[in-house]
C-alpha cells in the first residue's frame, strides 16, 4: 500500500469519486432547498394577492392580469435580488424550475384565496 494513497488503489480514483458523488449530492440538497424557499415564498405572494384582489372587488380579467404581473414581478424581482441576477448558480433548470413548475400551483392558490375574499366581502 502506498503512504500517499490510502485506499490502496494505484490511482486513487476512489477517492476521487467519492469526493465528486458527495459534492454532487450536497449541490442537489442545496437546489431542492432553493426550490422549496421560492415555492413557499411564491405561496405566500399568490395568498396575499389573492386575497388583496377580493378585497379589492376585481373580477374576471382584471383579476387573472393582476396576478401574472405580481407573478412575473416578483419572479424577476427573486431573480435580481436574491438570485443576484444568476439564478443557473442555484436551479438546475431555471426556466422549468422557477415558471413551469410553480405556475399551476401558484395560480390555484391565487383563485382560492380571491374567490374566499370576495365572497367574504360582496
Amino acid at each position: 500500500m502506498d503512504a500517499g494513497n490510502p485506499t490502496g488503489n494505484a490511482n486513487g480514483q476512489a477517492d476521487l469519486n467519492s469526493a465528486t458523488s458527495a459534492s454532487h449530492l450536497q449541490n442537489m440538497d442545496n437546489v431542492i432547498f432553493n426550490k422549496k424557499a421560492y415555492i413557499n415564498f411564491m405561496d405566500k405572494i399568490a395568498l396575499v394577492s389573492g386575497v388583496v384582489n377580493g378585497i379589492l372587488q376585481f373580477e374576471s380579467l382584471a383579476g387573472f392580469r393582476n396576478f401574472f404581473i405580481i407573478y412575473f414581478t416578483c419572479l424577476i424581482a427573486y431573480i435580481l435580488f436574491i438570485c443576484k441576477g444568476k439564478p443557473s448558480r442555484f436551479y438546475g433548470n431555471v426556466i422549468n424550475d422557477l415558471i413551469f413548475e410553480t405556475l399551476m400551483r401558484e395560480l390555484l392558490g391565487f383563485i382560492m384565496a380571491w374567490t374566499f375574499s370576495y365572497a367574504l366581502i360582496g
